[in-house]
């Protein structure tokens, strides 16, 4: 759930700001800055900065304000890692709020619900299925792939739609009885997008896909 062009109380929105400061920071410092000697890291961050501006340009307004739309975020983290993912969705929510019409004092709140919030699922679900499942490729693609992105648009849809109960003022009853069970649909929607993104780059690309190691996954290994 989309909360960037949803006016807020200052008291969240700096509390937002200064939140999302740090974890941005802490992206920047912990990117593997040296990768992009190589022209394919380079392509795929900006590829999936371009792909999120596309992804979060197309949403549907459903009653007063409830925005939503796809992420894509699932798919960029397991192609790039936590820190660029973040990073590169920051640089896209910029890009949407520019062009949007969106509220600059929004985008720290924005950032925590739509970027940090998924990337943590995502990463967490990959860590998990990691520790604890066999090394398999179809375990890969739809335990983390699939599994990771669908959660993780559910985890940043709930955090949107806490956001407008408590400081929107939306009525909760509707928010969480009537508007959030969309999530559902789009969270399949987002696990279906983010499994059939990595399954063709596995297949044709597989050195674009940080968390994919042939030797793990197909071998066993």
């Amino acid at each position: 759930m989309d909360i960037s062009a949803v006016p807020l109380p200052p008291g969240w929105t700096l509390s937002g700001l200064l939140l999302a400061a740090p974890v941005l920071a802490a992206a920047l410092r912990s990117a593997p800055w040296d990768r992009f000697a190589s022209s394919e890291i380079t392509h795929v961050f900006y590829g999936g900065i371009f792909a999120t501006v596309v992804l979060w340009s197309l949403r549907a307004t459903v009653g007063d304000g409830f925005a939503f739309h796809l992420l894509g975020v699932g798919a960029f983290t397991l192609l790039a890692g936590p820190a660029l993912a973040l990073i590169g969705t920051a640089i896209a929510l910029a890009v949407t709020t520019a062009i949007g019409g969106g509220l600059w004092i929004n985008t720290g709140l924005a950032f925590i619900t739509l970027a940090a919030v998924p990337v943590a699922v995502v990463w967490g679900t990959w860590r998990a299925v990691e520790r604890l499942l066999p090394p398999n490729f179809f375990i890969y693609i739809f335990a983390t792939a699939f599994l990771g992105s669908a959660l993780a648009l559910g985890a940043a849809g709930l955090a949107g739609s806490f956001v407008l109960v408590e400081a929107g003022g939306r009525d909760a009853a509707v928010v969480y009885g009537d508007y959030a069970p969309y999530l559902l649909y789009l969270a399949f929607g987002e696990g279906t997008l983010g499994g059939m993104i990595i399954t063709l780059l596995v297949v044709y690309r597989p050195g674009w896909v940080t968390t994919f190691d042939d030797a793990r996954y197909l071998t066993g290994r």
